[in-house]
């Protein structure tokens, strides 16, 4: 799937995130368990992952 990432929920329930889409990704409330990805329209999804981790995720798409 060209651009789009698998990334989870911090519920475990995956979801798929068009990388092209994405504004910025920040930290979520809570410590580094959880990041807030954000989207063009100011809607984000929180996913499990620091930031690292899901930036990079969403770099090699």
């Amino acid at each position: 799937m060209n651009g789009y990432v698998q990334l989870e929920t911090p519920d475990g329930e995956p979801v798929f995130v068009n990388a092209d889409r994405v504004n910025f990704i920040r930290r979520f409330r809570g410590g580094n368990l959880a990041s807030a990805v954000n989207f063009e329209k100011g809607n984000y999804i929180v996913v499990k992952g620091n930031l690292e981790e899901v930036a990079n995720m969403l770099a090699d798409a």
